[in-house]
C-alpha cells in the first residue's frame, strides 16, 4: 500500500527469427515495459522509422476518410433521453475475426477512391447550385426594375450594361462619362450598393469599359438559351436550385451512408493498426545483431517468472532469459498498488507526478486526510447527502464530462463520495442540516465555539506537517541517504520544539514563554543553527568545501525551515475559517428567510452553498494536501509502469 510494486530487469536475447514471437509474447502477457537505456557491445538498436511512419500514415489516412464526411443530421433528443443515455452503456464488443493489415490498406484505399468520387461529385453540384443562386439574385433585380434580359446587351449603334456599384464610387462615374454619349441611372439596391444602367453609343464603349474595372463595377452578365423575360426565367431558375438542392441531399445521405459502413468496418481493423504501431514502436526498443535480438525491460516481480517461462515456450527455448534485482543507482517504472477507492485517490497523487521508486506512496494517507479536510470544512448532514448522490452519478456516467474522460470522471465520482460520507460524519459533530441546526451537535458547532475550532484545525495541522516530516525521514532511509537522514530528524526535532515554545506563548501571550521556558529556546535556536551549517558540516565531511555557495545554501534552509514550518502551520487556519463561514451562511438562509420565506430562502442558500463553496473547499483541500503536507517529503520523480501490451488480434 506504502510502497510501489518491486521489480526486475528483464533480459530476452532469441534469435532474430523469433524476434516477432518474442515481442508478441510481451505483448500478450501486458506486463513488460521494455526501454531502449541499456546497450551491449555488438547490438545495434532497430530502425524500423520507415515501417513505423507507413502503419502512421494509414492511421492518420483513415482518421482523415472520416472527418471529411459530411456533418449528419443530429435527432434532436428530449432532456429525459440525454440524461438517461449518459448513463447506458457503449457497446464494446470488439469482433472475433480480425483482417490482415494487406487486407485494411487495400479496403481504406477502395474506399477513398469511391469517397473521393463522390466528393468531386458533391463539389461540382455545389458550384452549378452556386451559380445558379447568384443568377437567381441579379433575376430578382431585373424583375424588380422591369428589366429583359434581351434588352441588355450589344446592339447596333448603342450598348447596355447592368450592375452593382458602391455607392461612394457612383458619383465617380459621372467624371467618366463627362464629354460622351455615354449615361446612367442608379437605383438604391443594398444598405452600400447601388444598381446602375448604363447606355450610350458604341463609339463611347471602349472608353467606359476602360473605366469601369476602376470603379469595381460588378457587371451582370446572363447565359444563352435562357429566357428573356425575367420573371418567366426567375421561376425557371427557382425551379433548378430546388432540384439541385434534392442533388445535393440525396448525394450527402448517400456518402453517409458509405460512412456509417467505413465506420462499422473500422471497429474490425483500427485495433489491427493501432496495436500494430504498438508493435512497431515497441521493437524500435530491441538491440540486433546480424543473428540474435535483445530484449530489455522491467517487469513485477511477481509476473517475472511467468515471463519468463512464457519467452522460453514462445521461442522453443531457444530465448536466453535473465533476471535482476535493481542496482541502488537505478530508477525502475513505478506500480503503485492501489485499489478500489485508493485507485479513485491515486489520480490526485498522481497530478504531483508518480512517487519515486523507494518513496512512499501518500495515497492512502492522502485519502484520510483529504476526505477528513473536506468534512471538517462542510460539516453537514444534508449537504453531505447531495454530495453522495452527486458522487453516485458521477460513478456511474457513461459519456465525457466537460471533456474529462469517462474513467476520470467516475474516480472523481469516488473522491466526491468519500467527501461526501465525511461530509456528513461531521454535520453530526456539529448538529447541521442543510445549514439548520436541527439537532444538538455531538461536538460542538464552528459558528458558537470558534475558539474551539480554531484550537482543533491549528492540531489537525500540526499533526499533518509533523506527520510529513517524518515521512520524509522514511523516505531518506529508504535512499539509503544518511546526510538526508540526519538533515531530517534535524527539522522534525526544530518543529516539535518550535511547536512546544508556540503552545506556551499562546497560553500567556508573553514574549517572557521564551525566557521562562529558555531551554526550549536555546534548544530551538540550536537546532536552527544546524540547518543553517548543515551544507557546510556536509561538504566538509565529504571534501568538498566551497563556503560561499554552501552558507548561501544553508541561509536558504534556514529560511526555509524557519517561516515555512510557521506559515504552514497558521495556514490550517483555513480549515476553521470556512467551517465557521458554513455557520454564518446559515445566519444569513435565516435572516433571509423572514423576507422571502423559509423554503425559497434555504433553497437558494444551499444551492449556493453546495456549487460555490463545496467548490472552494475542494480547491483549499487540495491545496493543503499539495503544498502544506506534499511538499515536506514527496518528489513525484518516478517513472510511471506503462507496461507493452497488444490487442488479441496481434498475438
Amino acid at each position: 500500500m506504502f510502497k510501489a510494486t518491486p521489480m526486475k530487469r528483464l533480459y530476452a536475447a532469441v534469435p532474430l527469427t523469433f524476434e516477432d514471437n518474442l515481442l508478441k509474447i510481451l505483448g500478450k502477457l501486458g506486463t513488460v515495459q521494455l526501454v531502449s537505456d541499456y546497450t551491449i557491445k555488438g547490438f545495434k538498436k532497430v530502425d524500423n522509422v520507415e515501417k513505423s511512419e507507413k502503419y502512421v500514415k494509414l492511421q492518420q489516412r483513415i482518421g482523415s476518410v472520416l472527418s471529411s464526411l459530411p456533418p449528419e443530421e443530429k435527432i434532436k433528443k428530449s432532456f429525459f433521453n440525454r440524461f438517461k443515455s449518459s448513463f447506458s452503456k457503449r457497446s464494446t464488443d470488439m469482433p472475433s475475426d480480425f483482417p490482415a493489415l494487406e487486407n485494411i490498406e487495400a479496403y481504406v484505399v477502395d474506399y477513398e477512391t469511391r469517397l473521393d468520387k463522390e466528393l468531386n461529385s458533391l463539389e461540382s453540384l455545389q458550384g452549378d447550385l452556386d451559380g445558379l443562386k447568384s443568377l437567381a439574385d441579379k433575376l430578382v433585380i431585373l424583375k424588380k426594375h422591369n428589366l429583359r434580359i434581351d434588352q441588355i446587351d450589344d446592339f447596333k449603334h448603342i450598348f447596355v450594361k447592368v450592375g452593382l456599384i458602391h455607392r461612394e464610387l457612383t458619383p465617380r462615374l459621372s467624371r467618366y462619362t463627362e464629354g460622351t454619349s455615354v449615361n446612367f441611372t442608379s437605383f438604391t439596391e443594398t444598405r452600400k450598393e447601388d444598381f446602375v444602367i448604363i447606355t450610350g453609343l458604341n463609339d463611347d464603349k471602349s472608353h467606359i469599359e476602360s473605366a469601369l474595372p476602376l470603379l469595381n463595377f460588378n457587371e451582370m452578365t446572363f447565359p444563352d438559351g435562357i429566357n428573356p423575360d425575367s420573371k418567366t426565367a426567375l421561376q425557371d431558375v427557382e425551379s433548378n436550385i430546388k432540384e439541385k438542392k434534392n442533388e445535393v441531399y440525396n448525394l450527402e445521405n448517400s456518402i453517409r451512408e458509405i460512412g456509417k459502413k467505413f465506420w462499422e468496418e473500422s471497429k474490425k481493423y483500427e485495433p489491427v493498426v493501432r496495436g500494430t504501431i504498438k508493435f512497431e514502436e515497441a521493437r524500435s526498443n530491441l538491440s540486433r545483431t546480424s543473428r540474435m535480438s535483445l530484449a530489455h525491460g522491467w517487469v513485477p516481480e511477481d509476473k517475472a517468472e511467468e515471463v519468463s517461462n512464457a519467452v522460453i515456450e514462445a521461442t522453443s527455448g531457444a530465448a536466453y532469459v535473465k533476471l535482476e534485482d535493481p542496482s541502488s543507482h537505478e530508477k525502475p517504472p513505478v506500480k503503485m498498488q492501489n485499489k478500489g477507492l485508493l485507485r479513485s485517490f491515486g489520480m490526485l497523487t498522481r497530478l504531483r507526478g508518480t512517487p519515486d521508486y523507494k518513496e512512499v506512496d501518500p495515497t492512502s494517507i492522502i485519502t484520510v486526510l483529504f476526505s477528513v479536510m473536506f468534512g471538517f470544512m462542510f460539516g453537514d448532514v444534508g449537504g453531505g447527502l447531495v454530495f453522495v448522490i452527486i458522487s453516485l452519478m458521477l460513478r456511474n456516467l457513461q459519456r465525457e464530462l466537460l471533456n474529462i474522460p469517462v474513467r476520470a470522471v467516475n474516480k472523481l465520482g469516488n473522491i466526491i463520495l468519500a467527501c461526501g460520507i465525511s461530509s456528513i460524519i461531521f454535520g453530526f459533530l456539529y448538529g447541521e442540516f442543510f445549514l439548520l441546526p436541527v439537532f444538538p451537535p455531538l461536538l460542538f458547532s464552528p459558528f458558537h465555539h470558534q475558539t474551539a475550532i480554531i484550537i482543533v484545525a491549528l492540531i489537525f495541522g500540526v499533526i499533518q506537517i509533523g506527520f510529513g516530516l517524518i515521512l520524509k525521514i522514511v523516505n531518506t532511509i529508504r535512499e539509503g541517504d544518511k546526510h538526508k537522514t540526519i538533515f531530517s530528524i534535524i527539522v522534525l526535532a526544530y518543529y516539535v520544539v518550535g511547536v512546544i515554545l508556540a503552545v506556551e506563548f499562546a497560553k500567556s501571550l508573553s514574549f517572557s514563554a521564551f525566557t521562562e521556558n529558555w531551554i526550549l529556546t536555546v534548544t530551538a535556536m540550536g537546532l536552527l543553527g544546524l540547518v543553517f551549517l548543515y551544507p557546510l558540516i556536509e561538504g566538509f565531511i565529504a571534501g568538498q568545501i566551497n563556503i560561499v555557495a554552501q552558507l548561501l545554501k544553508g541561509l536558504s534552509e534556514f529560511i526555509e525551515t524557519f517561516l515555512s514550518l510557521l506559515t504552514n502551520s497558521i495556514s490550517y487556519v483555513r480549515l476553521a475559517a470556512f467551517a465557521i463561514a458554513h455557520g454564518a451562511l446559515g445566519l444569513s438562509a435565516a435572516i433571509l428567510a423572514t423576507m422571502i420565506g423559509v423554503l425559497p430562502a434555504y433553497l437558494m442558500m444551499n444551492i449556493l452553498v453546495i456549487l460555490i463553496e463545496g467548490l472552494a473547499i475542494l480547491i483549499q483541500s487540495m491545496r493543503l494536501t499539495y503544498y502544506e503536507f506534499f511538499t515536506k517529503f514527496y518528489s513525484g520523480s518516478g517513472i510511471p509502469y506503462k507496461p507493452f501490451s497488444l490487442p488479441p488480434s496481434l498475438t
